[in-house]
Formats: structure tokens, sequence, C-alpha cells
């Protein structure tokens, strides 16, 4: 190609610069232009033309008033951006003229793009974020289902779980792990120190695909004592000590070398992975150690019967596979109850009535959350919509104010799609404009969020700021600038210049379509927040049902800790003699009532099941009863004020050497003993178990133990005195404040013992209060929309009562020298706006009766369609509207008639 070929080619392109309805009349002679000065000389000369003419549209586009026009950009030839620039500079014009319209509009739709923009962080951090693993899509968790009690989702047996890795056909790997964190002891120089372990098996980290930031993972057959360490552990007890790996560290008696620390954003396992029994509530983990199946350490963290074969009967594994590309978790699940299947047959006595079930990783991480945070994003919704409504009432508002300068406008030429764009462009720059407040506000928001959030909701920690939220945000905003701005514009441009000039000059402005066009935004408003505020309603009326449910114990003045008793009490006699002086000490303290202790605290901590045989009814194993199985410590029942029902509390008889007994709460005597008197009968638990029978003493009350609204399950206990636990829960009931004991209960202890680590010390009202913690979350968000919903729509109702006092302050004027009461004019538009709120609160009730069925799953005690809230919810906005109406209303009755019929 030849220079000159290439130098035309080159100033093709600089024309594309140009409009193109410029190009169409100017660029064939431009290009001959180009072509002569190009004969005549080619380097300085084209260079310098273009660069004149680049400089000249520059000029002009910036100068169009103070620069040499190229052309003269009129009629059908008007730039686009000259016109989207005078839009823009008209639109600040206004800005300023009208602070207070201004401030309004963008507040109304920063708080709105800010807030939703805020709980779509929430959503985006805990619901659409990868998990911190690879390929997380294709990750899967698999249970066992207990199906004769419909339970889908238990933990399975150590050698179920061997099996079922062994026999997949649909898995690229299979890992395991402990369904519950185990505290340990740290030894160091000042005493013990608790931290909590998770055991897994040796090749989970490679499975999920991860890496460790420093050191490395477990090998695929690592030997015992080898430990991994979280980030936040290592920086928080070691100061991120780059020296770490390779460090052996005193655990519970033994020595583990660190071979790892897995990076800042590993989590394993997330809170929904874990099952419903375990030793601690805390669910914090330290450190990772590797499961083994054979040797001491499988004997001592009993995977291994005392034959030394793999237990199959007792489930605490979990496991999470990855599956083989192109599988879905339906066709794993399907191979995996067909081994469940094999196995049943295989091991009738244990395997009868256990199948698998197979549920998608995200799910299993964040499934208890996802409906509560999309009714949160629904919510906020219908808040945006709201205020984008109150936002387009004050755009119709201020272009019927503007109808003669409009109009003018129109009839000095003016097209319909001018005014349309100049409109939209008033509503677009003001949406901009909100969406930058609006960014603040959502930084704000998310802080607030994450800090009011509880902290075992799901992946919280995990949310932040990332491109979804900005794209979300970005979009929200230019999408809420156009729909605000649509029905303002198209009214507006469907203006009769005439008309409107002449009714300009008799003092009225709108006509009836704008006038139903703000009546139907305030019906929306209002049937908006109906329906949002119904939906908040049923979550307090609920909420305050939970709160109501009496638990079966006193909450108030009552102190809970849990503790590791000292790895040198290895007898059952050196711990029971432990005990007994760690109470007497507990119980001497100044203001100390009772004190005694648990395995399983109620609303607290996780529970452990059993089964019973019943003495003198002989039954399959697999149709033996389940129930919850617990020890009670010391003073445990008077401690916490569970009621003796029948016969007796444990007492200093029932030692080591006396027969068995045990006490029943009165769920399980009326299941297990309907129709006898259950003290005197003999139990013995777990099955095939063959030892003595236990002979049940007492029957207690019911107590609300997996949380306020579960109810009582049948619970056995038995004295620590004949099987003394090493991780208790402590609970001390004081005469005053108990969180004021905390100080004197962690003195006493260390001088019971300096290796005696207490953790986890609470308050029970504060168990209590954080049991409904993401209940209480969830209904402080959605009542804050409502409130915020309602308000809205007052402000609504008055911002269109008070533009119609304003258009009919001639007509008011008329009728009040006619004769009219002020009275019956304040009745007048008071009953237009409780007829709009009517409506739009008849219209909320029907969308609400629609969509309250999608909360049954966080109702407790009422139904969806409760019907104290649906009366009650239409009727208090109908007064708030009568009410924001009350103030136009009165304005009207004190206009004076002859101002009114002066207005020109």
């Amino acid at each position: 190609m030849g220079r000159s070929r290439i130098a035309e080619t080159l100033f093709s392109l600089a024309l594309l610069a140009y409009p193109r309805a410029f190009r169409r009349r100017f660029g064939s002679e431009m290009r001959q232009g180009f072509r002569a000065q190009q004969r005549l000389a080619f380097g300085a000369l084209v260079a310098s033309g273009l660069a004149e003419r680049w400089a000249a549209m520059v000029r002009w586009s910036f100068f169009p008033t103070f620069t040499p026009h190229l052309y003269e950009p009129s009629g059908r030839h008007f730039m686009f951006w000259d016109t989207l620039r005078a839009d823009l500079r008209h639109t600040l014009r206004l800005a300023v003229k009208t602070p207070v319209f201004t401030a309004l509009t963008i507040l109304a739709l920063a708080l709105g793009i800010g807030a939703t923009s805020a709980i779509f962080a929430v959503v985006n951090g805990v619901l659409l974020r990868s998990l911190p693993y690879r390929d997380t899509d294709r990750l899967v968790n698999l249970w066992s289902n207990m199906t004769q009690e419909g339970r889908p989702r238990n933990p399975m047996s150590p050698a179920n779980f061997l099996d079922f890795q062994r026999m997949n056909t649909t898995l690229d790997g299979l890992e395991g792990y402990f369904t519950f964190v185990t505290p340990r002891e740290l030894q160091t120089d000042t005493g013990s120190e608790a931290v909590f372990s998770v055991l897994v098996t040796p090749n989970m980290f490679n499975m999920l695909g991860r890496s460790a930031a420093a050191g490395r993972t477990f090998a695929v057959n690592e030997p015992q004592g080898a430990v991994i360490l979280s980030d936040g552990f290592w920086k928080r007890r070691f100061g991120g000590d780059p020296a770490i790996v390779g460090r052996t560290l005193p655990v519970s008696g033994e020595s583990f070398q660190v071979i790892g620390v897995m990076p800042p954003d590993f989590v394993f396992p997330y809170g929904g992975m874990l099952g419903p029994s375990g030793f601690t509530r805390v669910q914090r983990v330290d450190m990772w150690i590797p499961i083994q199946f054979a040797g001491p350490h499988a004997l001592a963290n009993r995977m291994l019967t005392q034959s030394g074969q793999i237990v199959r009967n007792v489930h605490w594994f979990g496991a999470v596979g990855r599956l083989k590309p192109g599988v879905s978790p339906q066709q794993a699940e399907a191979d995996l109850k067909t081994i469940a299947a094999q196995l049943e047959q295989t091991y009738p006595t244990t395997n009868k009535g256990w199948s698998a079930t197979v549920v998608p990783t995200m799910d299993q991480t964040v499934g208890s959350i996802r409906p509560a945070l999309l009714i949160l994003l629904v919510g906020i919704g219908c808040v945006l919509i709201m205020a984008s409504v109150n936002v387009a009432n004050l755009l119709l508002a201020r272009s019927i104010a503007r109808e003669k300068e409009l109009a003018t406008r129109a009839a000095l030429g003016a097209g319909r799609a001018r005014i349309v764009r100049q409109l939209l462009t008033e509503s677009v720059l003001f949406a901009v404009a909100g969406g930058v407040v609006g960014m603040l506000i959502m930084w704000w928001s998310i802080r607030g969020l994450v800090a009011l959030a509880p902290a075992d909701l799901p992946r919280i920690g995990e949310v932040s700021v990332d491109w979804r939220v900005l794209l979300t945000a970005a979009f929200t905003t230019m999408i809420t600038g156009v729909l605000v701005g649509l029905l303002p514009a198209f009214s507006s441009a469907n203006v009769n210049p005439q008309a409107s000039l002449q009714d300009a000059s008799r003092g009225t402005v709108g006509g009836a379509r704008r006038r139903r066009a703000r009546a139907g935004l305030v019906i929306a408003e209002v049937a908006l927040a109906v329906a949002l505020t119904t939906g908040a309603g049923l979550l307090l009326r609920s909420f305050v049902s939970v709160m109501n449910i009496n638990p079966g114990f006193e909450t108030e003045h009552l102190l809970t800790w849990q503790m590791n008793i000292p790895d040198r009490l290895t007898s059952a006699n050196d711990r029971v003699a432990f005990y007994r002086d760690f109470f007497e000490r507990m119980a001497a303290l100044p203001g100390v009532v009772s004190v005694g202790g648990t395995t399983r605290v109620p609303l607290g901590s996780t529970s452990v099941t059993t089964t019973v045989q019943i003495d003198g009814r002989p039954v399959p194993v697999t149709e033996q009863p389940e129930v919850q199985f617990r020890r009670a410590m010391h003073d445990y029942f008077g401690a916490m004020g569970i009621p003796i029902i029948r016969g007796r509390s444990f007492g200093a008889e029932d030692g080591l050497l006396a027969p068995g007994v045990a006490v029943i709460n009165e769920t399980m005597a009326r299941r297990l003993f309907p129709d006898q008197d259950p003290i005197g009968q003999r139990v013995r638990t777990g099955p095939n178990a063959t030892g003595p029978w236990t002979t049940i003493i007492g029957v207690i009350g019911d107590i609300r133990h997996g949380g306020l609204e579960v109810v009582p399950e049948p619970e056995m206990y038995i004295t620590y005195l004949q099987g003394p636990p090493v991780s208790p829960f402590i609970v001390l009931r004081t005469t005053g404040d108990p969180a004021a004991f905390a100080e004197t209960v962690r003195a006493e202890a260390r001088r019971i013992d300096k290796d005696l680590p207490l953790y986890d010390m609470r308050t029970m009202s504060t168990l209590r209060s954080e049991s409904v913690a993401t209940r209480r979350f969830i209904l402080l968000l959605v009542v804050a929309f409502g409130v915020l919903a309602l308000g809205l729509a007052a402000i609504g109702v008055y911002g269109v009562m008070s533009l119609v006092v304003s258009e009919r302050t001639r007509e008011v004027g008329v009728r009040l020298a006619l004769g009219a009461e002020p009275s019956q004019l304040l009745r007048m538009i008071v009953m237009q706006a409780a007829r709009l709120a009517a409506v739009g609160a008849a219209i909320g009730v029907v969308m609400a009766l629609a969509v309250a069925p999608l909360l049954d799953s966080q109702l407790y005690g009422i139904g969806s369609t409760d019907p104290l809230t649906f009366i009650s919810v239409p009727l208090v906005l109908l007064a708030i509207a009568t009410l924001a109406a009350l103030v136009p209303a009165r304005k009207a009755m004190r206009i004076d008639p002859l101002a009114a019929l002066r207005i020109d």
C-alpha cells in the first residue's frame, strides 16, 4: 500500500470523529480537498491539515460560542454531544436554583441505592461468591440418611465412610472429617490454653484444591504427630512467626510438629458442615490433625472397637466429595444410595434403615440462611421501588410546575423526543449523584451489617465489596435513573403547548392524565408499604412467640463456661476427686447459690444420642428407641432450676461402685413408659449393649435444649460420679449479676489448678439471646425496612396532597368565597388521601396474601395469614396516610379567597 493510500485511510479514520450528519454533508468534499492537498505537498501539509481540523473540532466541542465553527449545527444536523452538554448544563443550573428539591431527590435515591447495594453485598458474600476451594460447584457433602426417622443428614460411621470411599463410581475423591470441634490444651510457660481442632483424613486439603501458605499440607499417608495451623491462630498465638513450620507444640499431653499454615481465606469446616454432636459449641478451628484408622491413636479417638475392628455402629463422620466431570449431585446420590443398600444387606445389625444423602457443599454451607437473605433482598428491593416512586412523584410535580417553560420550548420548535431526552437526562443525573452518595451509604451499611450480624451467620466474615457489588450498584443506579424519569418525561412531552400556556395564564397546571399518574404512584407506594410491613409484622409476632417460650429452666442469674480438666487426671477416681474439690470450692464463693455441670448445656451446645434397650422388652436393634444422652454433675438440676417431677435426683450414694442410675425427662417417660411408672424401670444404652442395667430413679421437667423453638426430645442423664467427663460445661447460679462473677471464678480456677483453662464463659441470658440471634438480626432489618416503607408512604401521600392543594388553590378560593366551611375542605382533602390509601392498602393485602407463604420457614407460633397482622397493618397505614394529609389540608383551610382568585 502506497504512502498516499495510507494517508487517505488515516484521514478517513480521522473523519469518524465528526458527527455522522456532518460527514454525510461535507465528507466527500473534505476527501477531495485532502487529495488535492496531498498532490501538492504530502508531508508537513497533511500533518498540519489534520492537526488543524482536530484542534478546531476540540475547540468547538468545549467552547462553541468563542470558536469559529467548521459548520453550523442547526436543525437536523444538531450535534448529539452538544445537546447532551446543554442538557447537563441546564440540569445543573436547575439543581443549584432548587437546592432543597435536589437534596431530597439525591438523598432518597442514595438511601435506596446504597441500602440495596449493601444487602446485595451480603447476599453476594454469603450465597454467590465461591467457597475458598477449587471448583466449588463440583463439591458435595455426603450424609447418612436415617430413613426410619426421616432424618436425611446424619453423620456416618467410620467403617461406612471407608466403604463409600472405596465403592463409589461417581466421585473423583471422597474425604472424611469429624463433624465436631475438639477442645484441646496447649501447654505454655504460664499454664494451659484452650485450642480447638478438627480431625480430617490426610488427603482432605488436596481434594479441596488448597495448598498451605507456609509449609505443606498432609501427605496421603501422613503419620500421627503432624498438625496444620489456621492463619488466625498462627497470627494470634505466634505473631505470624514464619519459623513456626517445623516447631513442636505440646498439645493435650502429646507432641505435634507444625508442618504448615493455611492461607487467611481458608475455612474448613463451615458451621453448616458440622453435625449435631460434639464436645463444645465453639466453631473456631485453630488446627487440623490427620485421622488415623489404625494404631493407638485410632483406638484413642474411638475409631476402633476393643477387638480392633473399625467402628460401624456409631455415627460421627462427615464426608466431602468431588464429582467426576459431567456427574450431577443426583447421579452421585443414586450411586451412593446403591452402595448404602448393599451395606444394609451386608451389615443388617448396624445398617438397617440407613441410606445416603448428597448435598452440594454450597447448599450445605449456607442452606439454612438462604431463605432469610432472599427475604431481605426482596424487602430492600421494595424499599428501593418506593424511594423511586417518591422521586418520580417529585419529578412529576416539578415537571407540572415547569409546564409553562416546557410548553414554550415546544411552541418554539422543540420536538417531543427532545423534551423527553432533556427530562431523562435530569433524572439520570440525579440518579448518578444518588449512586455516588449511595456508595458511601453502602460502605457504612456493610460495616454495620457485618458488626451487627450474629457470629454464626454463615460466611458473614467473607462479605466485602467486589466487582459484582460495584456492577450491581452501577446497574441499579442507571436503571433507577431511567425508570424514575420515564413517567414525568413522557407526561410532559404530551403537553399541548397552546392549551398549557392558556391554562397557565389562569393559574392552573396539570391535567387529568397527570393527576391519575400521581394517584397511581401513591397507590403503588401504599400497596408496597402494606405488603412489606405485613411481612415485618408477621416476623415480629413470630419473634415475640419464640421469646415467650418457657425453656424449662431459669435463665436469670446463671453463669456458664466450659473447661478441660488436666491431662494428668487419667483415672475415673482421680477425676471424681478433682470434681468434688472443684465444686466445693466454687460453691463456697460469696454470692454463689449453687453450682453444677453437664456434658451438654441447653441452648448453647450440641447433642449426643444413643439407642436404649428396656428391660423386659426385647426388640431388634433397628427398632430400639433413640434418646439424647447427657451427664449431670453435682447439683446440676438445682443450679439450672429444672424441677424434679417424680423420684429423686443424683446423690453422693450414687458413686463409682454403686449400681448405675439414671434420671429421664417427661418426654422420655411419656413415650417409652406411657402406661407405666418409669421409676424403677431398667435400661441399657447403645446397640448390642450387654453391660449392667441402669435403674431410673427420677423424672425431671422438659427443657428446650436445641433451641427455644425446638420441641423437647427424650433425654436421659447419668451421674458424673459413674462416668466423669473431661470437657464439661459448668453452671453457677448467683445472687447478683452473673457476669460480675467471671473474674472471681477465673481466679479461683487458677488457685485450684494453673493448668485448668476456662473458656466460652457467658451468662445463660446471653445464651438465650444468642440462640435467636439470627432470627433477631433478620427481624431487625425487615422491621427497619417496614418502618422506612411507612415513612416513604407517608411522604408520598403528603407530597401528592400538597401538590393537589397547590393546583386547586383557585378552586379552593372559589369554594370559600361561595361560603364553604374550612372543615368541609379539610374533610374533602383528607378523604381524597384516605381513598388513595384504601385502594393501595387493599392491593397491598392481596400482594401480602400471595407472598406470605414464602415466610413459613421463618415463622413460629403463628400462620402466614395471621388475622391480627393482616387487619392491623392496613389500619395503621390508613391512619398514617390520614395524618400525612392533614398538613396540606390545614393549609387549604387557611387560603385567602381573594388572594386565590387573583392568581394569574
